[in-house]
């Protein structure tokens, strides 16, 4: 039982950090995606989203939906999408995405979120396949994939856009833009009255990252769904860190020696995943002389919430600042 238990921990661990560090994907590379997508003139269907990895057209209205990435679970389940396939988050004992809302029930969360299982999916028999912020494999297997049925991958890079553009992508896939469009202001107002409560956040620097394997990585892509997010509340990533080096799904590795980097943060939060690499992680040298550690004003985060400010988007708005909002507030102060 232990070592099952080690076994989903440490796969669900990689859920998270697969994506944070080889996060860039497959596909071109051509980032031609500006459309969200082309209705026919009548104004339904067919329609054609257009994004990273090619053209989705979508015959006529999805009714057998699947959705391998995370945020594709969310939005897909904000905008009453008829899902009949989810990749399972390992981190979850229901196996649902944070965040979800209504959440899917046991019978549809059957597909692996690491790997393509092309038989299984294939054999749900879906006219939809959502896959904006699912594992590189799944960019890997996109010809075969859009064999089954049409794909809507990322818009330009995986991590790299923003939840309002893939609430965007997804809508006009599912024929809900404007169940989309109520959705991204839902979700703006929400960012806007916490902003408006907590005026102490403007000009506050914020940190996130992770440790994975030994290494430490703070996610420093401008302009990804993180720094969106922390923006729309007023706040920026230090220069010091958004100098680093960005690695692939906006990460960067930060060297032992240069730890005190994050002290140039006003508040950090980091997946540091269990006690044991917890006590590893706060042990270190530079990183228990911070006065971050010092202040309280570094956070720890489980899995499900590395997830979520990894990937933001506005079906898990509310959520993600009812579990940040404690130590967004005290850092407002």
């Amino acid at each position: 039982m232990l070592r099952r238990l080690r076994r989903v921990r440490a796969v669900a661990l990689a859920a998270v950090a697969a994506v944070v560090i080889t996060g860039c994907g497959e596909g071109d590379g051509s980032g031609r995606a500006d459309a969200t997508g082309a209705p026919a003139s009548d104004g339904g269907f067919p329609v054609t989203v257009t994004h990273a990895q090619g053209k989705a057209t979508v015959p006529s209205k999805p009714q057998r939906v699947i959705a391998l990435g995370f945020a594709d679970a969310q939005i897909a389940a904000a905008l009453d999408a008829p899902v009949v396939g989810v990749a399972r988050n390992t981190a979850a004992p229901d196996g649902n995405w944070p965040g979800v809302s209504p959440a899917y029930p046991k019978d549809v969360i059957t597909l692996d979120s690491l790997n393509p299982n092309l038989e299984k999916i294939a054999a749900l028999d879906p006219d939809l396949i959502l896959m904006t912020t699912a594992q590189p494999a799944f960019g890997t297997a996109y010809a075969k994939l859009s064999a089954i049925a049409p794909v809507v991958s990322y818009k330009k890079q995986l991590l790299h856009d923003s939840g309002d553009d893939l609430t965007r992508l997804i809508g006009a896939a599912l024929g809900e833009k404007e169940k989309a469009e109520k959705l991204i202001d839902s979700s703006r107002e929400a960012l806007t009255t916490f902003a408006r409560k907590h005026p102490g956040l403007k000009g506050k620097r914020y940190a996130f990252g992770q440790q994975y394997s030994g290494t430490v990585y703070a996610v420093v892509a401008r302009g990804g769904p993180t720094a969106t997010f922390f923006g729309e509340l007023g706040m920026a990533l230090p220069k010091e860190l958004a100098a680093l080096k960005v690695a692939a799904g906006g990460g960067a590795p930060i060297a032992p020696e240069r730890l005190d980097l994050l002290d140039t943060a006003d508040v950090a939060f980091f997946g540091v995943y269990g006690d044991d690499e917890r006590a590893e992680f706060t042990k270190r040298p530079l990183v228990a002389d911070l006065a971050l550690v010092k202040d309280r004003d570094l956070h720890f985060l489980d899995l499900n919430e590395a997830m979520m400010l990894l990937g933001p988007n506005p079906a898990v708005t509310e959520e993600l600042l009812d579990r940040l909002g404690p130590a967004l507030a005290a850092a407002a102060s």
